[in-house]
């Protein structure tokens, strides 16, 4: 009798270890497939990220595909122009931007005279890189034929010439005892602004002098005039 007790025992142990187990084994695997679940989401959510942002690449790609064509296009017009340019439309260029300066230097009105000489240098510079590089990009262009090319290559020494010459005659004024000078030479004149709160006539014919000599330019075409 006691041993069928122990056998009944022994049964009815064992079955609970089995049931325990079933019931171990079900609470992991249904925990794995929750963590399955969760992270199949998330591999979801990043492949989807991941398709937005290569979506949205391809459109910047796009449009900056087209803005470069755009640019290509604006670049090949511009090298057509500069190309096609003869020797006359090349003076034409040269003479509007000498009235350029012209005008700028000869506004005094909207200018204090602490920044005169400042800013009418600084815009005589860019117009005169404005042409320079204009004049390059003819000079280096294979497209350009000959009689173009030595054109500009000629109005190019000139222009550096006559910026020489510029320089040259304003360290040589103001040597003379003037603050400042600025010298704007074109082929037909010589504009000539001094720092002085007044013009005597001993000043003038300094003045004079040294523009005639570094310029050849004879009195007539030669303008003078004070700033202070």
């Amino acid at each position: 009798m006691l041993k069928i007790k122990k056998r009944n025992i022994f049964v009815f142990s064992l079955v609970l270890v089995l049931c325990f187990i079933g019931y171990l084994n079900y609470a992991i695997n249904r925990y794995t497939l929750l963590e399955t679940s969760s992270d199949f989401e998330k591999y979801e959510e990043n492949k989807l990220a991941e398709v937005n942002l290569e979506n949205e690449n391809k459109e910047i790609s796009s449009k900056d595909i087209e803005s470069n064509i755009c640019v290509e296009q604006n670049d090949a017009t511009k090298e057509v122009v500069v190309v096609d340019s003869n020797k006359n439309q090349i003076e034409d260029i040269i003479s509007e931007t000498s009235q350029n300066i012209k005008e700028t230097i000869s506004n005094t009105k909207n200018i204090k005279r602490t920044n005169y000489f400042i800013e009418s240098r600084l815009s005589m510079d860019l117009e005169r890189e404005r042409i320079i590089s204009l004049l390059n990009e003819i000079i280096n262009n294979d497209r350009t034929d000959e009689s173009n090319r030595k054109a500009a290559n000629d109005q190019k020494m000139k222009l550096i010439d006559i910026m020489n010459k510029e320089k040259i005659t304003e360290n040589l004024i103001k040597a003379k005892g003037f603050e400042d000078a600025l010298v704007f030479i074109t082929d037909q004149s010589v504009n000539v602004i001094v720092e002085t709160e007044k013009l005597i006539d001993s000043d003038v014919a300094k003045i004079l002098d040294i523009v005639m000599r570094e310029t050849k330019f004879t009195t007539d075409n030669i303008k003078i005039s004070n700033i202070y």
